[in-house]
């Protein structure tokens, strides 16, 4: 399997994972002021840790961790109505390795130590596995590491600072425009 093509599928997977957050598909519905709170960092840091170290134990040449949250407002609107307000979150883990010259990779929403450690302990046994029928070796082009790298969308605007009243307006006057 080519690197392309195995980041395209775990791209897949790791969506599939954070799909469940949204409401009205099963997902983990918020308080709203709730979406306002930051994680973190240092938990974070301990959690990937936990990881990068279960992997490493567990056989792994390389391994990387990215931990996200995902966080949505859902506001439908049907004629002149408004039929669902809803927010929600996803919180979620992927872990990617390379172990016996194979990729591997597992997701896992248990955001934990335990829950990624464990998830990176499954990455590196689907890895093993997988080498069995890989016929040739994952090698990683030479190059020089990031480090610890943390990454937060910049905002102007916080979505969820805006007054639901205010959305419900907005959606409702677009509404009624589409319908006259």
């Amino acid at each position: 399997m080519k690197r392309r093509d195995f980041v395209g599928l775990t791209g897949l997977a790791t969506g599939a994972l954070f799909l469940p957050a949204f409401p009205g598909l099963g997902g983990t519905p918020v308080d709203p002021a709730r979406l306002l709170e930051a994680v973190d960092p240092a938990l974070q840091k301990r959690m990937a840790d936990a990881a990068l170290n279960a992997a490493k134990a567990a056989g792994a040449s390389y391994a990387d961790v990215r931990i996200g949250r995902y966080l949505n407002q859902s506001i439908f609107t049907r004629e002149k109505q408004v039929q669902n307000i809803a927010s929600g979150e996803s919180y979620g883990a992927g872990v990617r390795v390379i172990a016996d010259g194979t990729w591997g990779f597992a997701a896992t929403n248990t955001v934990t130590e335990a829950g990624l450690a464990k998830a990176a302990q499954l990455a590196v046994q689907i890895a093993k596995a997988n080498a069995k029928v890989q016929k040739e070796k994952v090698q990683l082009a030479p190059q020089k590491g990031f480090g610890e790298v943390s990454w937060k969308t910049p905002i102007q605007q916080n979505s969820f600072e805006v007054p639901i009243a205010q959305k419900v307006e907005l959606l409702l006057a677009a509404n009624a425009r589409a319908t006259d």
